[in-house]
């Protein structure tokens, strides 16, 4: 509900808004998309499948805050930002028609992502750490990724 006020409140500051799709590889490996309501604020959501740990098919949705100033001209050099993020995680496991584990996380992206000039294309790279919740076994967990996405301007 949070999310969809921001992206409502984004959307009317910033008029047209970007939307990137492009693979995410590491763990998990899968699909990633982001949406840009604003020049520091987006909405990012993934699917993948992990072979680390648990073997599981994943799904995740990340409120996203960008610094687009580590470059000293973004328009002419691209832009290089760095970003955090806040999110949840479901992870479902074993054998889908035989009592599959389904477990749910909080996680915390920090990434870099390189928007080149001219171009709708960019690359980044991610760190994940994340806090597992309903467990005894492992309370804290982390995920890694780095993808490209090409990026289209809506609304």
């Amino acid at each position: 509900m949070i999310a969809a006020a921001l992206l409502v409140a984004g959307a009317g500051v910033a008029g047209a808004m970007h939307l990137g799709v492009g693979p995410m590889v590491g763990v998990p490996l899968g699909i990633s998309f982001k949406l840009y309501t604003a020049p520091s604020l987006a909405l990012d959501a993934g699917a993948g499948y992990s072979w680390w740990q648990d073997s599981s098919v994943q799904v995740h949705g990340d409120l996203m805050f960008h610094s687009h100033h580590l470059t000293s001209h973004p328009s002419s050099e691209g832009a290089l930002g760095f970003y955090a993020g806040l999110g949840a995680q479901v992870r479902i496991a074993g054998d889908p028609t035989q009592n599959p584990l389904v477990a749910s996380a909080l996680r915390m992206p920090l990434g870099l992502e390189y928007i080149f000039p001219n171009a709708r294309f960019g690359l980044y790279a991610e760190a994940v750490p994340r806090f597992n919740l309903g467990t005894t076994d492992q309370y804290f967990g982390g995920d890694g990724v780095f993808g490209f996405r090409f990026y289209w301007t809506i609304g």
